[in-house]
């Protein structure tokens, strides 16, 4: 299993947000409705019609963190986010919401997302 270093993502916050707070996938209940820094392993993706996910922290149905890009915003990607994001180590910044008990991050701009 991939696991990022603390190192890697504490010199990716003080390089591109300062002013965030770096979590682990397994801490995002914790700040719902905040926005913060998320650095952990991409464990699968899934593109539907309207929009793509990333899982992080674990594999569906156990992921511990969704990325959501909605379909107005795939184009602003150089590819496809569910292909060029799967088995990578990521870091990805935004504001942590729940649907349907489960944790996400709507990206709607690829500078969210810094691969490690």
């Amino acid at each position: 299993m991939k696991k990022l270093s603390l190192l890697t993502c504490l010199a990716f916050i003080s390089y591109f947000a300062k002013s965030q707070t770096l979590i682990l996938a397994k801490d995002a209940s914790l700040y719902v409705g905040k926005t913060v820094t998320v650095c952990d392993s991409v464990y699968g993706t899934k593109s539907l019609e309207k929009l793509n996910l990333i899982n992080l922290g674990g594999n569906y149905p156990k992921e511990l963190l969704t990325l959501v890009v909605n379909k107005e915003d795939i184009g602003k990607f150089s590819s496809e986010p569910a292909s060029m994001y799967i088995g990578n180590n990521l870091c990805v910044t935004g504001t942590i919401t729940e649907f349907k008990g489960k944790f996400q991050i709507i990206v709607t701009e690829p500078k969210q997302i810094i691969v490690k």
